[in-house]
């Protein structure tokens, strides 16, 4: 009997023991459970982020459906004079119309994605581009495949493109010469663009290059670097507006625009959302008509940018110049300078009488160093000075030139063209001038005056297709009053990548 009881107290002390370690496991097991738990909804909430994520990047990398200008203004180069956005800036989040619960967790989800994404502002402006692996930094490959037809109707010294003071006057034409045709792919361009979000602004690099020198050589366009508000390398001078050059088919352009591109060092400090201010020091590279220039002091330009209204927007620009040169030795040799200045005023309307797209663009520059800087007089060459053959001295020309065009978006429902749709088709309708006021030693047939009239219609069916055809009629005066004009008429279409 007394063994009975042993027995079964020590069953009962055997069976309390396995219920205490029973429960200290079912107590381990509800916190294994609840640790389990919260790693679930924060790896639901990691998925939830990286699918936000990639559907944005997969977003920013849909080709942008806006229209690019023309070779004058390709994208993205020509928006260097405006500084690349900051990182930092965060933009008001859409909320969903729907109020529930489920939809505000959605919404807080996404905005705290794109909060943990450090390139989310910068790759907003930057569409197309791949982030890099392991990095915050994002590529962008650019550019186009471009082919031309020129048909000229009367003869000019360059067949494929449109030099007005190339053209010959009466005085001074080559007998028998034949007009001449041109079919040409060399305009084609690629360019890379890296950005960074640094802690004190984006960093940027770029590099462009097209085909457009003899036989199709590799020509670089533009290589600089961007940080935040300086830029340093090749690329657009400040004294040229990029927002108010035209649209044209013509790859060599206008007449009377202020047109170069040069090494520089450039500050951007921003003055509110309407003001905006620049400061280059850039390449001078003086050219002479009769001596050989002398690269000494940079050219100083400072710009300023109004945009009082979405639907206006206005630069005035100085430029200051050192023109230096040496005179052949067998006129004495030595080295003589000169010092001078020049001034543009360039803006662009929207007007929306016709069409809320339609615009009209502007430019007038005059100084007596801006020969280099006029796109016609460094087509032709040497306009910054010229020594006079009498004293040796050397002497600047005073040059006015400038333009004015109108670009007009066509309705395809006034035409009746239900094929087509709104934005795909445009004109610009363009006159440019230069007047040279040369010295009064130059020779009768020396460059004195251009005029420059331009059409073109564009069709673009796709966002990446730029189809278009355009009339050019151009006329040069000399210095004697002996003059000649020449037609034109291209043909262009091109592959945007």
């Amino acid at each position: 009997m007394v063994k009975q009881r042993v027995l079964r107290l020590q069953q009962q002390q055997t069976l309390q023991q396995q219920k205490a370690e029973l429960a200290a496991q079912q107590a381990l097991l509800a916190q294994q459970e609840s640790t389990l738990d919260a790693q679930r909804r924060r790896m639901e909430a990691q998925d939830q982020k990286i699918a936000t994520l990639t559907g944005e990047l997969d977003t920013l990398r849909t080709p942008d459906g806006s229209l690019a200008g023309g070779d004058a203004t390709t994208v993205p180069v020509e928006i260097l004079d405006q500084p690349v956005a900051s990182p930092g800036a965060q933009g008001p989040q859409q909320r969903p119309e729907k109020a529930d619960e489920q939809a505000d967790q959605t919404s807080e989800a996404v905005a705290q994605a794109q909060q943990d994404d450090p390139t989310r502002a910068l790759l907003e402006d930057f569409k197309g581009a791949w982030r890099l692996p392991g990095t915050n930094a994002a590529l962008g490959i650019g550019g186009y495949v471009k082919s031309a037809m020129v048909y000229n109707f009367d003869p000019l010294e360059i067949p494929d493109r449109f030099i007005v003071g190339s053209i010959p006057v009466s005085s001074t034409s080559v007998q028998d010469a034949e007009a001449q045709s041109s079919l040409t792919a060399d305009q084609s361009r690629i360019n890379f663009d890296l950005r960074e979000p640094t802690e004190y602004g984006v960093l940027r690099a770029f590099i462009e290059g097209d085909f457009a020198e003899d036989n199709g050589t590799f020509r670089l366009r533009h290589a600089f670097g961007q940080w935040n508000k300086i830029t340093a390398g090749k690329t657009w001078s400040a004294f040229v507006d990029t927002q108010a050059s035209p649209e044209e088919v013509d790859f060599e352009g206008l007449n009377g625009r202020i047109n170069v591109r040069q090494t520089q060092l450039r500050v951007m400090p921003t003055l509110g959302h309407e003001y905006e201010f620049q400061f280059s020091m850039e390449d001078p590279n003086p050219q002479v008509q009769n001596g050989r220039g002398v690269t000494r002091f940079p050219d100083l330009v400072m710009t300023g940018r109004f945009n009082p209204r979405e639907r206006l927007h206005t630069k005035a620009a100085l430029l200051l110049r050192q023109v230096r040169a040496q005179r052949p030795a067998d006129e004495g040799a030595g080295v003589e300078k000169d010092h001078g200045w020049g001034l543009s005023l360039s803006g662009r309307y929207r007007t929306p009488q016709f069409n809320e797209q339609d615009s009209v663009l502007f430019q007038l520059s005059y100084g007596n160093v801006i020969g280099r800087y006029v796109n016609d007089l460094s087509s032709v060459g040497n306009f910054d000075g010229i020594f006079n053959p009498d004293n040796g001295e050397l002497e600047l020309f005073d040059i006015f030139a400038g333009y004015v065009s109108y670009q007009h978006w066509w309705d395809p429902d006034t035409w009746g063209l239900k094929w087509l749709t709104r934005n795909q088709m445009r004109s610009n309708f363009t006159l440019g001038f230069v007047d040279v006021d040369n010295p009064g030693f130059v020779s009768g047939d020396a460059y004195k005056r251009t005029i420059r009239l331009s059409g073109n219609l564009f069709w673009s069916p796709t966002p990446r297709i730029d189809i278009g055809g355009e009339y050019l009629w151009g006329s040069r005066e000399n210095e004697d009053g002996s003059d000649g004009d020449a037609k034109q008429v291209q043909f262009a279409v091109r592959y945007r990548f």
